[in-house]
């Protein structure tokens, strides 16, 4: 029987990232994969106006192992992000690692920081800062940027949900 490509790359990335995995076991890892809606946005972001604005579908890969909570936040670490855009012709690398977490004491809060390499370039901070949301972990849906979205930045939403079928 032949098996398709994406079964293949599915069952590969699985044994890499430990198939069976949970991220609400400590120190348990899991691969997350991009979902649609996540994006990379350059350009202006109010106050400022200026009339560049390019919005890019973006897919990947992550890994997220969770680590000792603190007393108000699970954390966990971000790794091993490979993530995939196209500029024309051209598929743009983003890699890089950081950090996640969720928990707070009168709000469920969240916060996702990553130092990033676009396209081989040096890493770049990307934060959300401290957020509302985490509500429905174990999907991730937070937007991370360089400035704060104000004025030029670069700003990515991430829409992310553990690898089916693994584990």
């Amino acid at each position: 029987m032949r098996r398709s490509l994406a079964t293949v790359v599915l069952a590969l990335v699985c044994v890499l990232a430990d198939a069976g995995a949970h991220p609400t076991r400590a120190s348990a890892a899991s691969s997350y994969a991009l979902a649609p809606g996540s994006q990379l946005q350059q350009g202006c972001f109010p106050p400022c106006l200026c009339p560049i604005s390019l919005e890019q579908p973006l897919t990947g890969t992550f890994r997220l192992t969770q680590q000792a909570p603190t007393p108000l936040f699970e954390v966990y670490d971000v790794s091993d992000v490979v993530w995939h855009l196209k500029r024309g012709d051209t598929d743009v690398v983003i890699t890089g690692s950081g950090t996640y977490r969720r928990g707070g004491e009168f709000a469920l809060m969240q916060e996702l920081t990553l130092d990033l390499s676009v396209g081989g370039q040096p890493p770049q901070h990307f934060d959300s800062g401290l957020v509302v949301g985490g509500g429905d972990f174990p999907t991730i849906t937070v937007t991370i940027s360089i400035n704060g979205e104000v004025c030029y930045d670069t700003v990515i939403d991430v829409v992310a949900k553990p690898l089916a079928g693994c584990g």
